[in-house]
């Protein structure tokens, strides 16, 4: 497969992925050209080179009735954790306690690892060493978020999580690494590499709660699990032995079964704070023909 016909599909994924979740993140993600392919690369590298990739995940709706992880990001993270692995790389979890039980109930339907769980009143040293001393070669965000100028977390809708979440973007700082992330909303880690002007133009209360942590290479996408499936896309292309394997995970039958037991674990809608089986208030059947065009794209 010629590099050129690998580009069209990257391209094509790319703007398949800007499709509005809960909002419009046309502005969020036309700041990042080029970005989305760079992160996918890498990915394929790790897998060929049989690296072991971080994958940090999690987000506590702790102004819900019930609070607790929203199903946006742990979702999404078991499946490109899946993906990983089945090109050779050897995919790690981490997430804090409060985002422990649904994360794991989501690697556990795809059949992965249990996550690395660290407590949410973690300080930054201790989040540096105990990420340093798995032995990474990538650390890539989904859906996690990260602070603010004034090193405060807020949610979309300005509420402070800070307390409840374990200061796990200090990991991004290490040396070595090559870091990536995957985001929606503009107050996610990685939300770093968009212009702070951009993010407050492009995002409610975005002047608040933007996150000013950058990585190597950052994907938005409507929902940060369909960023995750469009990178499982992008390395059906780039590591064509294992397109069918790969291709196999954007069913979305998988999706829903995965979210299914996410919300079983407890898990809520971080758009409407329901445990509702919805990603941002859309429901299974409002994504699943995007799933199965990404599915096409991978088989291509």
């Amino acid at each position: 497969m010629s590099p050129r016909v690998v580009d069209v599909a990257l391209a094509g994924i790319e703007r398949a992925l800007r499709r509005p979740g809960a909002r419009d993140v046309t502005g969020l993600a036309a700041a990042v050209p080029g970005q989305f392919a760079r992160l996918a690369t890498e990915l394929a590298a790790a897998g060929r080179a049989g690296t072991r990739v971080g994958l940090v995940t999690g987000v506590h709706i702790a102004w819900a009735p019930a609070p607790a992880a929203e199903t946006d990001g742990p979702v999404g993270t078991a499946v490109l954790a899946a993906a990983l692995a089945r090109v050779g790389a050897q995919p790690v979890v981490l997430t804090d306690e409060p985002c422990a039980q649904v994360t794991s109930a989501c690697l556990a339907a795809v059949g992965g690892a249990p996550p690395e769980v660290l407590p949410a009143d973690a300080v930054g040293a201790e989040v540096t060493a105990r990420v340093a001393a798995l032995g990474l070669s990538h650390l890539v965000a989904v859906e996690r978020l990260g602070p603010n100028t004034a090193g405060r977390v807020l949610t979309m809708r300005g509420f402070d999580v800070t307390d409840s979440t374990a200061p796990l973007h200090a990991a991004f700082a290490l040396p070595g690494l090559v870091t990536g992330a995957v985001g929606d909303g503009g107050n996610e880690i990685g939300m770093g590499n968009v212009p702070a002007g951009v993010v407050a133009a492009s995002v409610a209360h975005g002047d608040r709660i933007a996150c000013r942590v950058p990585v190597d290479a950052l994907v938005v996408a409507g929902t940060s699990n369909w960023g995750c499936a469009g990178l499982v896309a992008a390395l059906a292309r780039l590591v064509p032995p294992h397109r069918d394997a790969l291709a196999a995970l954007l069913d979305p039958a998988l999706d829903a079964r995965v979210l299914t037991a996410a919300t079983a674990a407890g898990a809520v809608d971080g758009v409407t704070g329901r445990p509702d089986a919805t990603v941002d208030g859309v429901p299974v059947a409002g994504y699943a023909d995007l799933l199965a065009g990404l599915g096409a794209i991978a088989r291509a």
